[in-house]
């Protein structure tokens, strides 16, 4: 792990640089800030791109204020969701609040609840490749893996952080 964690860490201070300034403004406000999902997986892969999903325990408003700060442009379109984007130096960053989605059998329409910790909104993901995140503030970043999505993405393995049945049964 710590040889994919160095790597994928290098991957993105080379192609994303900015993800670290950003970090840093998310920790002076007193929030953590961690990019996550298929950019992670993408990063172990050496094919970072110019989309950058983060999660953070910042709710919608506090985020929306920080990349106010940061950001060439903002949207908040997606703030009931917890999303909120911002484009900086042609890269999109898009920081969702940690958070759990509910669905009911009938609607594709999720119920959002907010969460304080990336372990629950890691376990939400659809696959072990996409349910990894870099921890960026942090005094030295943190490659999070709970689920062994490293060990699958070696492996060309698809798995779900949870029981198959919860995961796709949640979302028709």
């Amino acid at each position: 792990l710590s040889a994919a964690s160095e790597m994928s860490i290098a991957t993105l201070r080379e192609r994303a640089p900015l993800a670290f300034d950003r970090a840093e403004r998310f920790k002076a406000a007193g929030f953590r800030l961690a990019l996550v999902g298929g950019p992670v997986r993408d990063s172990l892969l050496g094919r970072l791109g110019n989309d950058l999903d983060f999660t953070t325990d910042a709710r919608p408003d506090d985020s929306k204020k920080i990349l106010k700060k940061w950001g060439e442009e903002t949207w908040d379109i997606g703030a009931k969701f917890g999303t909120i984007g911002a484009k900086k130096s042609g890269v999109t960053f898009e920081v969702t609040t940690y958070r759990s989605d509910s669905y009911e059998s009938d609607s594709r329409k999720p119920d959002v609840d907010f969460g304080d910790n990336i372990a629950g909104d890691l376990a939400r993901r659809d696959f072990t490749v996409n349910a990894m995140a870099i921890e960026l503030t942090t005094d030295t970043p943190e490659f999070i893996d709970p689920h062994n999505g490293v060990t699958d993405l070696l492996h060309k393995t698809l798995r779900t952080p949870i029981s198959p049945e919860i995961s796709f049964s949640d979302d028709p």
